[in-house]
């Protein structure tokens, strides 16, 4: 291995997420972690990631992971690179479809009992319209008193930006090891830290190590952090794009407002009696413009 080669891979990408997560064992602590039951998350069992209307006419939904607890509790897990004008609105789509798919699990007598869905969503960027925070929970709740509604939705957003510039040492909690490791994955080039704290962070870098990987594996990866690497790019290209056109409306917008000044002032500089060149000189409006405000 050539001393600047990477030794893991970026879980940030598709194939890496789903090669990491979709592991039994390393969902199993993570969950435990997030979740904090009374005891440690035993069993789950990963559900086919595509969920089809409920009629041939209505769209599916394909999940990145998709996984049920050994108490029922169905878990969609995703990884977000992008930000989405409408993410809520995908996210309350996705839950949806999960509950109403529990109408036709063959229970005749099936009275409208739902097991727990959770979406947990880690984002490469922060929230928009938020306080940047590595974990949010949100939840059904009564605004006039706070009492929670229900337990069976919960949406988890886990922000990653916040711990590209950490220092391990600053990390405190089991979701903090999480989500350092899971942002800083791929610049690593000893060990995998907080093994002590979370010993299935060594399997995570079993799993995760390139070396280990086979020929077809390492095509898989390499398309996949390609498509990673396109997709920042075209990110800065609409946020620098985006930044230009903010600035033009706002320099257009500024110029404007100066030329409104402009003109209150001329028109107050002939109602004073002052001739047109002389207004037309001390505004540095053209000599046309203020003759026509003579009229």
């Amino acid at each position: 291995m050539r001393k600047n080669e990477n030794r893991y891979i970026n879980i940030l990408t598709d194939y890496g997420f789903k090669k990491v997560f979709g592991d039994k064992e390393v969902m199993m602590a993570f969950l435990t972690d997030l979740l904090q039951p009374a005891s440690p998350i035993q069993e789950i069992t990963f559900l086919d990631k595509e969920l089809s209307g409920m009629s041939k006419y209505e769209r599916g939904v394909i999940y990145d992971l998709f996984c049920r607890t050994e108490d029922g509790s169905e878990f969609i897990v995703e990884m977000q690179n992008r930000y989405q004008t409408l993410f809520a609105d995908r996210i309350l789509y996705y839950l949806s479809r999960s509950f109403s798919s529990q109408e036709s699990r063959g229970d005749e007598m099936w009275d409208f009992r739902l097991t727990p869905v959770y979406c947990i969503c880690f984002l490469n960027f922060h929230l928009s319209g938020f306080k940047p925070q590595s974990l949010r929970t949100v939840q059904l709740k009564v605004d006039e008193t706070g009492e929670l509604f229900t337990d069976k939705l919960k949406v988890f957003t886990l922000e990653l930006p916040s711990y590209r510039n950490m220092r391990e040492e600053d990390c405190k909690t089991q979701i903090d090891y999480w989500l350092y490791n899971i942002t800083n994955l791929e610049t690593m080039k000893t060990n995998i830290p907080f093994q002590q704290q979370q010993p299935v962070f060594e399997k995570v870098g079993n799993i995760a190590e390139l070396v280990r990987m086979t020929p077809e594996e390492l095509k898989q990866y390499n398309i996949s952090i390609d498509t990673y690497r396109t997709n920042l790019a075209v990110m800065k290209t609409e946020r620098a794009e985006g930044y230009a056109e903010g600035l033009a409306e706002g320099l257009a917008k500024v110029q404007e407002k100066v030329e409104s000044a402009k003109l209150d002032i001329a028109r107050q500089l002939l109602a004073e009696g002052l001739t047109a060149e002389l207004v037309a000189k001390a505004t540095g409006l053209p000599i046309e413009t203020v003759m026509k405000l003579c009229k």
